[in-house]
């Protein structure tokens, strides 16, 4: 087998953030009318403070607090009201997301295929060991942000696979759900699989990906 460990991204690659999120900011906010851009805002300014986190060099802010304090930011700049326990309710749907239509299935295939599988996420311990209980595939590890003490796309995230079981990069597949970490990915010298659902680009074309698929079915094509 070409590769010794498959990690998967978690809140693109394997997980829907908007459907998820969307019916529940609805219903917070009475209203399903601009629920949805409100979700994209929300997620574009988590985002954003993450990667701030990474350069202010003060340590890396837990990526609850990220999402907390990137829904209130969203909130204030969208005039929308909601009260405290409506927003703890919010910020805590992010242990509750859906996985993508064909995550289990493709999961279950690269592992009894023979291959390990990580999760390799920005995301906390806690909230990765939450998600990771909603699929039906057991993990062999979990990588997160939080161990690395910083946020993609920092080198730090992606040397942890190769520091815990002692592989070289290129014996790593990453299957990555967003541009940023694709570059990541592919800067620390990974092999890369993009689930590129919306079609986006890359600001950096140096740092493209070996593999590009709509979604993670294409994962079995390489495997």
């Amino acid at each position: 087998m070409p590769y010794r460990l498959v990690t998967f991204d978690v809140y693109s690659a394997l997980f829907d953030i908007e459907s998820s999120l969307t019916n529940r900011v609805a219903a917070a906010l009475g209203s399903e009318i601009g629920a949805g851009a409100l979700v994209q805002a929300w997620r574009r300014a988590q985002m954003h403070y993450a990667l701030i986190s990474n350069a202010l060099g003060r340590g890396r802010v837990p990526f609850k607090t990220v999402t907390r304090r990137a829904l209130d930011l969203t909130l204030g700049q969208t005039g929308d009201e909601l009260d405290d326990a409506g927003r703890r309710a919010l910020a805590a749907a992010w242990d509750e997301l859906e996985p993508w239509p064909e995550a289990n299935a493709v999961l279950k295939a690269v592992h009894d295929g023979g291959h390990r599988i990580a999760l390799l996420s920005n995301g906390d311990e806690s909230m990765l060991r939450a998600l990771a209980e909603r699929l039906e595939t057991p993990f062999d590890a979990i990588y997160s942000g939080e161990t690395a003490g910083a946020y993609k796309p920092a080198p730090a995230i992606y040397r942890l696979p190769s520091d815990d079981l002692g592989l070289e990069p290129a014996d790593i597949l990453h299957v990555a759900g967003s541009a940023t970490d694709v570059m990541g990915a592919k800067s620390a010298g990974l092999t890369c699989a993009w689930s590129n659902r919306r079609g986006d680009r890359l600001i950096d074309p140096t740092l493209g990906p070996d593999f590009t698929f709509p979604n993670l079915r294409g994962v079995l094509e390489v495997l």
